[in-house]
C-alpha cells in the first residue's frame, strides 16, 4: 500500500464527507465500504425482509451522492446521519411489502488470501457465527424496539442523545427502552450467559 493510499484510508468521516461534497468519488466510495456493512446488520433488526433492507441501504448511498451538493457542510457524525436516514427508508418501505423471508446476517469479516492461517481462521469464523447466533436468539426474545435501543446502544456505539434522534423519541424514552432490556435479561436464567455473549462479540468484533 503506497503512503497516499495509507493516508486515504485514515482520513475521519468527516474529511471525507467535506470531499464527498465537493464530488470526490473516492471518499464516497470509503464511506460506503466503512458503513455498508454496520447499516445492513443495523437495518436487519427493523425488517426481515433482505430485498428491503438491502435496498434501504443502497438507497441512502445513492441519495448521499446525487444530494452531495446539498448536503449538511459540518455534519456531527457521519454514521449518525446514514443509521437515522436508513431507518427512516426501512419503515416507508416495511409498509408498503410484508415480510417475505428470513434475513441473513452479512459477516463482519473477511478472510485474507493466505495459506498459513486459513484453518485458523475458518476455526475463529466459525466460533464467531456461532456466538452472534445466539446473542441473535436471546435478543429476539426481546421486543422489536429494545431490541434497536440495545444494538444501537451496545453494539454500534450511539450515545441517548444520538440514538433519541435516530428513532425519533426523546432521551427518557431511550433510557426505559434500554432498562427494560436489561430487566428482561436479569429475570432469566441465561443472564449470566447473555452478559458473557455480548462481552465476547464486543471483543471479537
Amino acid at each position: 500500500m503506497t503512503t497516499s493510499e495509507t493516508f486515504i484510508l485514515e482520513l475521519t468521516d468527516q474529511q471525507l464527507w467535506t470531499g464527498i461534497r465537493n464530488g470526490d468519488e473516492q471518499a464516497y466510495t470509503l464511506i460506503f465500504e466503512r458503513y455498508h456493512r454496520t447499516l445492513y446488520n443495523y437495518g436487519s433488526k427493523l425488517s426481515g425482509n433482505s430485498a428491503i433492507v438491502e435496498d434501504a441501504v443502497q438507497e441512502v448511498f445513492i441519495d448521499v451522492w446525487r444530494l452531495r451538493s446539498t448536503l449538511t457542510e459540518n455534519v456531527t457524525s457521519v454514521k449518525f446521519y446514514l443509521y437515522r436516514a436508513l431507518r427512516r427508508r426501512i419503515h416507508v418501505a416495511s409498509d408498503k411489502f410484508p415480510i417475505t423471508e428470513e434475513l441473513t446476517m452479512l459477516p463482519d469479516w473477511e478472510m485474507p488470501y493466505t495459506y498459513a492461517n486459513s484453518e485458523t481462521l475458518l476455526i475463529q469464523h466459525e466460533s464467531n457465527s456461532m456466538i452472534s447466533r445466539r446473542i441473535q436468539e436471546v435478543l429476539s426474545q426481546l421486543p422489536e424496539r429494545q431490541i434497536e435501543v440495545i444494538t444501537l446502544r451496545y453494539f454500534d456505539d450511539f450515545s441517548v442523545e444520538e440514538i433519541a434522534g435516530i428513532m425519533g423519541i426523546n432521551e427518557k424514552s431511550v433510557r426505559n427502552l434500554i432498562y427494560k432490556a436489561i430487566t428482561s435479561f436479569r429475570q432469566t436464567p441465561q443472564h449470566f450467559l447473555v452478559s458473557v455473549l455480548i462481552l465476547c462479540l464486543l471483543v471479537i468484533f
